[in-house]
């Protein structure tokens, strides 16, 4: 089991090379003591966020983010949603985009909410430099058989997660998504960081054991009015889970700690990359519950809540 410590993403971390700007086509920068209309959304890039007008109002000279009573904070800019905590806040496009990213030290990318035909991921040792590393991949999943590739359409891939990245204090990484012309391509979720085990590198025993679930949920609900005419009220989904673990007891407290250093920070939770197991990949808060079993072995049972 390992989770995804995330770096902070700021404006000087994002690359001239990325293809959605700020404001983005259909975004209207708001402009003091301007005049504006009940319903109307603006965006701040100080801020990086979207705020819907609760009043119509003229003349206001202050910040959309400090006049609560007029604005109300609706969500990141579009450029910048890939980096909030939500996967289902996502950077939209069609046919093709693109992040350039200048991030510093990592050693592993975790992406969520993918759409799209295929993907690249780039890393160069500076901006313009050298590659050092390069992966390209198809998002379907490859068919289980000559059925499925006949008769079943292929399953899109929505995570991916890339660890053991060379490392680079100036490294340069370029995420690009493409499709057919005029198809719908989407990131989620960008999280880059420092992978940590919570089992430790060097145990000799121990990981995520079978057993482990992965709990789809839906905040979806039926309305009914009051004839008794039910309708389904489409919202989120998201996945949750709960991950059993076990370490050598000699490992169990820095496990410990390295959960206590992230309980209230939405972090990718990772059981394993080997296919088949993405139920088991959850971005979201967690917490657990730490059993000393004996002097030899500690269980772990770690609960995720995913984020929308």
């Amino acid at each position: 089991m390992n989770h995804l410590n995330p770096l902070t993403i700021t404006d000087a971390m994002i690359g001239a090379g990325t293809s959605i700007a700020e404001p983005a086509a259909g975004e209207t920068v708001w402009v003091s003591a301007g005049s504006y209309t009940a319903g109307d959304v603006v965006i701040r890039t100080q801020t990086h966020r979207k705020y819907l007008a609760l009043q119509t109002h003229t003349g206001r000279t202050t910040a959309p983010e400090s006049d609560t009573a007029y604005w109300e904070d609706v969500g990141p800019t579009l450029r910048w949603a890939p980096f909030d905590s939500y996967v289902s806040t996502g950077a939209t496009a069609t046919t093709s985009l693109t992040y350039v990213l200048n991030p510093g030290y990592f050693n592993s990318l975790a992406l969520y909410g993918l759409v799209g035909a295929d993907i690249s991921i780039t890393i160069k040792d500076a901006p313009g430099g050298s590659t050092i590393y390069s992966f390209t991949s198809p998002l379907f999943e490859d068919p289980a058989g000559w059925y499925e590739y006949l008769f079943v359409a292929p399953k899109p891939i929505t995570k991916l997660v890339k660890d053991g990245l060379p490392i680079r204090s100036t490294a340069e990484l370029t995420i690009n998504i493409t499709a057919a012309t005029g198809q719908p391509v989407g990131v989620g979720m960008i999280a880059i960081g420092d992978l940590v085990s919570l089992v430790g590198d060097l145990a000799e025993f121990g990981g995520t054991e079978y057993g482990s679930l992965a709990e789809p949920v839906t905040y979806s609900y039926i309305k009914t009015d009051e004839f008794g005419n039910t309708t389904i009220v489409r919202r989120h989904r998201s996945t949750n889970m709960v991950a059993r673990i076990v370490v050598p007891t000699r490992n169990a407290d820095e496990a410990l700690r390295l959960i206590q250093d992230v309980l209230d920070v939405p972090v990718a939770w990772i059981s394993t990359t080997k296919p088949g197991y993405t139920g088991l990949n959850v971005f979201g808060l967690g917490s657990a519950r730490v059993t000393y079993e004996n002097a030899d072995l500690t269980r772990i049972d770690l609960t995720v809540k995913g984020m929308i």
